[in-house]
């Protein structure tokens, strides 16, 4: 078969069309409806705009392309497959156990996925945090190393998200010109028409956050051409193009149908379309080797680019200063010169304060370091690395400290974004109990193996006075339940230093850093452990060969364990083991766990943490004492609401007391 040179961009089309039918119905699960509204620009983008190594996915200089819609997967997978990264047979196992082509993309399970995305609303703010990384580090480096496009394709549910909309007004005040989004404007979602729950005019929503905006018939080719090269030369702002289109594209009889959303189209259907579109409609998953060719017809000028890249990449790393911060860059390393702080025992140091001081070490030391605070720079201690690094901004693309305002889910997912991207290290801060404003984003933080960190500072009871709204009380064990996240909460400032070091120097997977609002005690290493200790997660800080009782705690609770076990010596055995990490702890081979856990069948076992008790059972067994806090707080002063739920020496001392003569 042999088509017309102007006819082949309709008939490659065509043809995805038709193994995005295939690959929905085989698995008979997935979502057709939007990617066939969506499929238009995305060819045209990936065939003739899109700047990638076909011989290398994660080649650095790339243009980086967000689904945010990540339920329109097969679009991607089918895409993928026309760049040869993926197999036939892949889009045979769509959302098969195993399959690197899962019901939604998964970052770094396929070749080409910048972003897992599902949760919509947070690829918006990936692509934020991509292009914000390819703005500091062209920068940095020159745009002769780094220079590429971010682009995201989202859709009417995406942009109703909160998240979304926080993360467009971020790029617009930030003045991203890099960054390029497709709405995918359909007027269709699950429930029926989008005007059933939204009249929202986001072309002016758009304007207000200083983005440039197109509006265009989004399955005109000429068109979306002339918008891409539009949005290309926009530098000042960041760029929408409004794509007008229709569910369901191109099909027999279902064009503009809410249901073909999340659902296969039925054999009939999908046997008419094919029809309709001039292909064998009895024929799977069928494509010509005319229409693969001439798709990859363009790799010869991607391959000379790669090439012109890597030797100017080459010449620059000749000079020793740039090769170094090239490496440290990308391989995210903590420069040698570091001077960790170091706190003397008798000082009171709230260890919020720790964490200015680490930040400020590392910006001074020129560590590839961005962040910010969510309106809470102050009390988040991160305004010093602010005066060091400056705030990023279109005047100052160089600034590393990113004023977030109030907006804790967009700055959660636009930090993602800038791990995804690579080359910076980011972190942001806030409240602990304003976590969970961010937790979707912590989530899929973990999921990916994004190495970022969370500072969250007022970590209890002591926030005091802001009562229970701002005590975080079910947070850290909450926090504690999401598999490959590190949930460090240090007992005092060399312990704070420590944590903060283990979690900079993460590679896979993200990290919490829990922080006191209070001073808390610098504690004595001469009369207990080491406080390097913590690298383990948890130890031994206080032993006992014959312990009557082991005393278990973490962060500022850790101090005061140890003055129970004070108050406790002429009565009882105690050991205090510190966990600060209940993961780190758990990574330790069996050995070192048994050597920090042994004691006696009869001893007691307790727990003290001002948070949520139930979890703690793990440790101190069915019978053990935990002693926290399983209600909202209070608001008064900080030691005035610990003496009320009992977090003190004395009353703590009464409770065990009680205990071992029942």
């Amino acid at each position: 078969m042999s088509f017309e040179k102007k006819d082949i961009d309709q008939v490659s089309i065509n043809y995805a069309k038709s193994l995005i039918m295939d690959t929905v119905r085989n698995a008979n699960s997935g979502h057709t409806g939007g990617p066939l509204s969506s499929l238009d620009f995305t060819y045209i983008l990936f065939k003739e705009f899109l700047k990638f190594d076909p011989e290398n996915p994660n080649w650095i200089n790339r243009d980086r392309f967000v689904l945010s819609v990540g339920h329109e997967s097969a679009l991607i997978y089918v895409m993928l497959y026309y760049i040869g990264w993926l197999e036939l047979e892949d889009l045979k196992s769509f959302r098969q156990l195993g399959s690197k082509t899962p019901g939604h993309p998964e970052r770094s399970l396929t070749p080409g996925i910048e972003a897992t995305t599902g949760p919509l609303g947070q690829g918006v703010g990936n692509a934020v945090g991509m292009a914000v990384a390819e703005n500091i580090l062209s920068e940095k480096f020159s745009s002769e190393v780094v220079n590429h496009y971010t682009y995201v394709l989202h859709g009417d549910g995406d942009i109703q998200e909160p998240v979304a909309q926080g993360s467009i007004a971020c790029a617009g005040h930030w003045g991203l010109g890099k960054l390029i989004a497709f709405y995918d404007s359909n007027d269709a979602q699950i429930s029926g028409k989008v005007s059933r729950s939204d009249s929202t005019d986001y072309k002016k929503m758009y304007e207000s956050h200083g983005w440039h905006v197109q509006v265009i018939d989004g399955h005109n080719h000429d068109e979306i051409r002339k918008a891409i090269r539009i949005a290309q030369m926009e530098i000042e702002k960041p760029s929408v193009i409004i794509g007008e289109t229709i569910m369901a594209y191109g099909t027999a009889n279902v064009e503009g149908d809410h249901n073909t959303h999340g659902a296969p189209l039925s054999h009939e259907e999908i046997k008419l379309t094919k029809k309709k579109l001039g292909l064998d409609p009895e024929k799977l998953f069928q494509i010509s080797n005319e229409v693969l060719e001439d798709f990859r017809a363009s790799y010869e000028y991607t391959k000379q680019e790669v090439e012109s890249w890597n030797e100017i990449l080459n010449k620059k790393c000749l000079d020793r200063e740039f090769k170094e911060s090239w490496d440290n860059s990308i391989n995210l390393l903590i420069p040698k010169s570091v001077n960790w702080p170091v706190y003397n025992y008798g000082d009171n140091i709230a260890t919020r304060k720790v964490w200015g001081a680490v930040i400020e070490e590392l910006a001074s030391k020129k560590m590839f370091l961005v962040g910010g605070s969510a309106d809470l720079e102050p009390s988040n201690v991160t305004g010093g690395f602010a005066s060091i690094v400056k705030d990023f901004s279109s005047n100052n693309p160089s600034g590393m400290n990113l004023a977030y305002g109030v907006r804790e889910f967009p700055m959660g997912v636009i930090n993602n974004g800038i791990a995804q991207h690579g080359g910076l290290f980011p972190f942001g801060a806030t409240f602990f109990v304003f976590a969970d404003y961010e937790r979707p984003a912590i989530r899929l933080r973990a999921l990916q193996g994004l190495p970022c960190i969370s500072e969250f500072t007022h970590d209890s009871i002591y926030v005091g006075e802001d009562g229970p709204t701002h005590q975080p009380i079910e947070h850290l064990m909450s926090y504690r339940n999401i598999p490959n996240l590190l949930v460090l909460r240090p007992a005092d400032a060399n312990e704070a230093v420590i944590a903060s070091k283990i979690a900079f120097e993460q590679k896979n997977r993200p990290s919490l850093v829990l922080l006191t609002r209070q001073s808390v005690p610098v504690i004595d290493r001469n009369e207990y452990a080491h406080f390097s200790n913590i690298e383990k997660g948890g130890y031994i800080i206080s032993d006992n060969d014959n312990p009557d009782i082991i005393i278990f705690a973490t962060g500022s609770e850790v101090w005061v364990a140890l003055e129970v076990k004070k108050l406790l010596s002429d009565k009882s055995s105690v050991k205090v083991v510190n966990l600060c990490c209940w993961e780190l702890f758990e990574e330790q081979d069996d050995s070192y766990k048994e050597s920090v856990l042994k004691c006696e069948s009869k001893t007691l076992h307790v727990s003290i943490e001002s948070g949520i008790t139930d979890g703690w059972q793990k440790f101190t067994g069915r019978y053990g004492l935990n002693i926290g806090i399983n209600s909202f707080g209070e608001s008064g002063p900080g030691v005035d609401v610990a003496n009320h739920f009992g977090i003190t020496p004395k009353s703590i001392y009464d409770k065990i007391v009680k205990k071992m003569n029942s």
